[in-house]
């Protein structure tokens, strides 16, 4: 079978792999984080050892930073960069689930549920990485929004579909036959994969023919790899990032510890109820990401966010308030259904979150550092719950639910913009940003490096005549800030600039609907008034404009032809 896809080339393949791959990871959090939970409350194992179980075996996914600096710093290049790291985790993955047949009785042997979920998860986490990283590095800024809905639909269908199937399979058939089911169906998405390439003309598998077709990364030595992760993560931007991450997290993991014992011990439900009204009402969630994607390109993570955790806050404080209802079975069904097609909603907003502050030199080992905050924030939330489960009502474990969500919605807001507190890099490299809202409710001014808005790659820091220009160091598009066009609009400040393939720029001109890689607000599209044919996009907020490689140059040259130019010059709508 010669069939291949290509991710660099198709949107629908960066898109549908995306969704996927997700869908993979998906298969063992809803085995072993809601299915299996359900069954051992249903077994009468208490509280308190069920948070310890949530707790620990999410550990893998706290250290999964330690997989990101390997991934920056070995390649095999013939596969593609991140490729053969996703190819054996999968691999790994699928193999580890059959572990868990060791597993004779998992009410006596928790202990050692215990340790194979851990190693099922340190396989999930580590494709998790890989996957996360090669969509940074392939996929363009305008795309982001889009590709994080797929995945999060994807991972959502992923733990839904699991959890509702597993969940009748361990009462009916036990957890030996439920494993190897699970084992079949990962193992699909590994030889799925196998006809997914980076780039065309890479080897599908080692011993393939094919080559290298994207650029070797220079000087990405475990020095180079942590020396770039310095720059960006401790900046004031990047630690409120994972301060959020680290709410998030702590609200994502005391949530499901809470609400499955509650489903079972209070309100009535059966184990493969539950499992089944998680995959109903997933599904549903996951069918919202998908149009949560656009309006996060549209209106900002942080926006997005904000207002589907505080959904979350509503939920929690209603059902601590609303104890008489809780006998009532519909009332509970839609309280219930609510909290779970919320799990998916506010996850893709958090992913894009993370994802829009990293460096494309680092991006696996940021990124990880990133989730590997909220997962440890998770691993502490499942505990914290278990811990208090025996000391605190139902009422009171709900109120505290939603003080926390206050607590990351507070942590959102915590930051205001102020033009005074921008600062550049000390050495050449990328220019950094705060983090804040502005003014016009642009969204976010992120630190670490500048993205170019087109083709995602870093943006460089460049002085001509005095002033910083950013220019995209692989399609060499310019972000100018608000003035500087005046400033550099002569022929030998922009020969200096706009040094570029005036061709390719106009490849990149189509690209006309993104967010500010500034602040995050919204770029309107803009054309000269001299010259008619030169169109670019100017934010709403901050007045920052960018320009296509040559059209900087274009524009300081007013010739003849650009006087007729501007009679046959098509309208820009």
């Amino acid at each position: 079978m010669n069939t291949t896809f290509t991710l660099i080339d198709s949107p629908r393949v960066r898109y549908l792999t995306g969704a996927m791959m997700y869908f993979a990871q998906g298969i063992p959090q809803g085995l072993l984080s809601i299915a299996i939970p359900a069954w051992l409350v249903s077994q009468g194992v208490s509280a308190g050892d069920i948070g310890s179980y949530l707790a620990v075996i999410v550990l893998p996914w706290v250290f999964k930073l330690l997989t990101g600096p390997l991934m920056d710093r070995f390649e095999f290049a013939p596969m593609g960069r991140r490729r053969p790291w996703v190819l054996g985790a999968q691999l790994g993955l699928s193999v580890s689930l059959l572990a868990l047949m060791l597993v004779e009785d998992p009410v006596g042997q928790i202990g050692l549920l215990m340790m194979v979920g851990v190693l099922v998860n340190i396989f999930a986490a580590t494709q998790d990485v890989a996957v996360d990283g090669m969509s940074i590095d392939l996929t363009p800024v305008n795309e982001q929004g889009r590709l994080n809905g797929y995945m999060s639909f994807g991972k959502s269908a992923g733990w839904a579909v699991t959890s509702a199937v597993s969940g009748v399979m361990l009462v009916s058939f036990g957890l030996q036959v439920t494993a190897i089911a699970a084992a079949i169906v990962s193992s699909v998405f590994f030889f799925a994969f196998i006809f997914v390439l980076e780039r065309s003309g890479e080897r599908k598998l080692p011993w393939s023919s094919g080559k290298a077709a994207s650029a070797h990364h220079e000087g990405n030595s475990f020095k180079a790899v942590f020396a770039g992760i310095n720059k960006v993560l401790w900046k004031r931007t990047s630690v409120v990032v994972m301060a959020i991450m680290l709410v998030d997290g702590l609200i994502s993991g005391y949530g499901h510890a809470l609400m499955p014992i509650a489903a079972i011990k209070v309100f009535g439900f059966t184990s493969p109820q539950w499992s089944n009204l998680v995959a109903i009402m997933g599904l549903i969630g996951a069918g919202l990401t998908l149009a949560l994607g656009p309006m996060i390109d549209r209106f900002g993570s942080k926006r997005m966010l904000i207002l589907t955790i505080s959904l979350v806050g509503v939920h929690a404080l209603l059902l601590a308030q609303t104890q008489h209802m809780w006998t009532d079975t519909i009332y509970v069904k839609v309280m219930l259904s609510a909290w779970i097609v919320m799990l998916p909603v506010v996850m893709v907003g958090v992913i894009a979150l993370g994802m829009s502050v990293c460096s494309r030199s680092c991006s696996a080992t940021q990124f990880a550092i990133y989730m590997s905050v909220a997962n440890l924030g998770h691993s502490a939330g499942s505990k914290i719950y278990g811990v208090l489960s025996e000391q605190t009502t139902y009422t009171e474990s709900y109120m505290l639910l939603a003080v926390l969500v206050v607590g990351m919605v507070v942590v959102l807001l915590f930051h205001r913009h102020r033009h005074d507190e921008e600062s550049t890099a000390p050495d050449k490299g990328a220019r950094t940003y705060t983090l804040g809202s502005g003014g016009g409710g642009g969204g976010m001014f992120w630190s670490g490096a500048m993205r170019c808005p087109k083709c995602r790659s870093d943006m460089l820091q460049i002085d001509v005549q005095g002033t910083e220009v950013d220019r995209c160091s692989v399609c060499n598009g310019i972000w100018l800030d608000a003035g500087e066009i005046e400033v550099l609009r002569n022929k030998d400040a922009a020969a200096i600039v706009d040094t570029g393939n005036a061709s390719l720029g106009k490849d990149y001109n189509v690209i006309d609907q993104y967010r500010c890689p500034r602040c995050g607000g919204e770029m309107g599209r803009t054309v000269d008034e001299q010259q008619r044919h030169i169109w670019y996009e100017t934010c709403n907020d901050c007045s920052g404009s960018f320009f296509d490689a040559g059209e900087l140059l274009d524009l300081s040259q007013l010739t003849v032809s650009d006087f007729l130019k501007r009679w046959t010059a098509p309208k820009r709508t």
